[in-house]
């Protein structure tokens, strides 16, 4: 693309450009970190028709959490390498840190206090 002035900014380029993947981890981690806020949400759209026996909606929820914020740390570490999005992967690193232990001490507590 040709510019008519040098003092105009790309459009395409900088803060505003596409992000490629080798720069988007930790909008990924940010993802997951948002879809484990989401997780009652995203189970209540699996059809009860597959649901069947024991496995309860708010137990698949609880199960659900830690997994998605466990992905959410497994996206953010790569993120943590490339010094343009260090800042926001470090960010993504703590929300689902601090997730992923709250969701696992919920699932402790709800372990210990189930009776045998």
């Amino acid at each position: 693309m040709k510019q008519i002035h040098e003092d105009v900014p790309d459009p395409f380029g900088g803060e505003y450009g596409t992000i490629t993947l080798p720069h988007s981890w930790h909008v990924l981690s940010l993802v997951f970190f948002g879809a484990s806020l989401g997780a009652r949400f995203l189970t209540s759209l699996i059809p009860r028709e597959l649901l069947v026996g024991v496995i309860w909606r708010p137990v698949l929820t609880a199960f659900a959490v830690p997994l998605l914020a466990g992905l959410g740390v497994l996206f953010a570490l790569p993120g943590l390498r490339h010094p343009e999005g260090r800042g926001a992967a470090k960010i993504a690193l703590f929300l689902n840190g601090t997730v992923l232990v709250l969701s696992g001490l919920a699932l402790w507590a709800f372990f210990r206090i189930l009776p045998d």
